[in-house]
């Protein structure tokens, strides 16, 4: 069984007039000519959740799973300020799920001097996990997709212990293929440590090294990661530079099971 995977930060697309209108039509075509089995997105909006999917069942028959940060009801979809920040961690993939949720993240701050930084910042705003089981030749295996805090050590930390729980739950059920965009590098320790966690649960980080964001943050290398469960032979993986169509770069990995 052989199986391509990959993660797009789609820099909340077609709301950010800075972005060609037609975006969606160039990442539709993106995921079904890079011939993705599973990719993970982020940053994706409703109404560039809605044309992708259009686009994408003209080009090739992916499902879209997942939920959004503040759900589809009148408070995610009417309030401007809540609308524009209403985004998604869809997984897009040529299997159907056997199941599907969508899980907030911690993102509150603790203590008061967070809450004014997080303020000051404009990082304030609900995360989410969305996570899919597959059933793929009689194999259990579990996608979980994420977009983390980029400015909270605490916030962080919290989520990313979050994260290692729900590996450890869905892990008695299958295996694990994990992406998102994390905000952190190898270069940090709180990050260091979170790959050596998932080390002694036997996953392992593809190790793409090459700078994910295309903006000029303080970022070196990647921000934007993949890790699979060690059952899986990394047979490749690289980036795509797509920096007409968001501000990341998509990055692939094709695995085998051994």
């Amino acid at each position: 069984m052989k199986l391509k995977v990959g993660t797009i930060n789609c820099q909340n697309n077609e709301e950010n007039r800075s972005i060609k209108n037609n975006n969606s039509n160039f990442l539709a075509e993106h995921i079904s000519n890079s011939g993705y089995d599973i990719v993970g997105t982020q940053e994706l909006t409703m109404n560039f959740t809605n044309r992708l999917f259009r686009n994408l069942k003209k080009i090739n028959n992916y499902n879209i799973y997942g939920g959004y940060q503040y759900g589809r009801g009148i408070f995610g979809t009417r309030l401007p300020i809540i609308r524009t920040f209403n985004q998604a961690n869809k997984i897009l993939t040529k299997y159907p799920s056997h199941k599907t949720s969508t899980k907030s993240l911690p993102w509150v701050p603790r203590n008061w001097n967070d809450f004014k930084k997080a303020w000051k910042k404009k990082c304030i705003t609900r995360r989410i996990l969305t996570s899919v089981k597959l059933n793929i030749d009689d194999k259990n295996i579990y996608v979980i997709n994420t977009h983390l805090d980029y400015y909270l050590y605490d916030v962080q930390k919290r989520q990313l212990e979050y994260l290692i729980d729900r590996i450890k739950l869905y892990q008695q059920d299958g295996k694990i293929i994990l992406m998102g965009d994390f905000n952190l590098t190898t270069e940090e320790k709180l990050f260091t440590d979170f790959i050596d966690e998932l080390d002694k649960l036997g996953i392992k980080r593809v190790p793409v090294n090459d700078k994910t964001n295309a903006s000029k943050y303080r970022q070196t290398t990647a921000i934007d990661h993949i890790f699979v469960s060690k059952e899986f032979n990394i047979i490749d993986y690289g980036i795509y530079d797509i920096d007409d169509i968001t501000d990341h770069k998509a990055v692939y990995t094709n695995i085998e099971w051994n």
